[in-house]
């Protein structure tokens, strides 16, 4: 199987049309300001795809029996450590406020426009790897790795959003990396923000994709049905 064919059945279709609309409503909205100040979105839902696409590359050798362990390996930790840019995008409406000429409505609907896209391309990501684990090892274990994950993915967003530290740095600048991650677990309550946004996602993350799953399954059951 193709990757363009596996695209398709994990969302590539509305990945694609929500981006190309995001980048539609961003462009009008630079044209309109004359200003780069939300030219950073572009960016950041790029880093958004890299997760969703590396699952797919991941789905593409599973359904060609390639799916052993030390095999998805590399994907896996590359995707694991990719997957936060996804959600993080949720966290671009702190730039959200007044700007001279431009509606506040329009610049809330052009961030949660983003959003929304980097949130379902976080999804679909996920949902690829929960249904390989589901396949090998059941439910229960494909439930604990979202579980897992979740936690994990919210102290990500809080590494990029309130220490800048990007996804990249885990190969250009480890040992400062590791060494700030050391001293939040050493001391967690000495870090504003740090418990609450991992706790805030570690929530969000499986009660939104509970209602993802049940809203494709039931997709799928009409399209046999139908």
């Amino acid at each position: 199987m193709s990757l363009l064919s596996v695209s398709r059945r994990h969302g590539l279709l509305p990945a694609v049309l929500c981006t190309v609309l995001a980048a539609c409503l961003l462009a009008i909205r630079l044209d309109w300001s004359e200003h780069a100040s939300f030219a950073f979105l572009a960016w950041n839902l790029f880093l958004a795809w890299a997760p969703y696409v590396l699952a797919l590359l991941a789905r593409v050798l599973m359904v060609r029996g390639h799916g052993r362990g030390w095999v998805l390996a590399p994907l896996a930790a590359g995707w694991l450590a990719l997957f936060p840019n996804a959600p993080y995008l949720l966290t671009d409406f702190i730039h959200l406020h007044q700007r001279p000429g431009i509606p506040l409505w329009f610049d809330a609907a052009l961030l949660a426009l983003f959003a929304a896209t980097g949130w379902m391309l976080g999804l679909l990501s996920l949902e690829i790897w929960k249904q390989w684990l589901e396949e090998r090892w059941g439910r229960r274990s494909a439930w604990t790795f979202v579980g897992v994950t979740s936690p994990l993915c919210g102290y990500g967003i809080y590494l990029g959003r309130v220490e800048r530290w990007n996804s990249w740095h885990v190969l250009t600048h480890p040992g400062s990396l590791f060494a700030s991650i050391g001293a939040h677990l050493r001391e967690p309550l000495s870090f504003p923000y740090l418990t609450g946004l991992t706790v805030s996602f570690a929530l969000l993350l499986p009660l939104s994709y509970v209602a993802f799953e049940a809203f494709v399954t039931r997709l799928r059951r009409q399209r046999v049905t139908g």
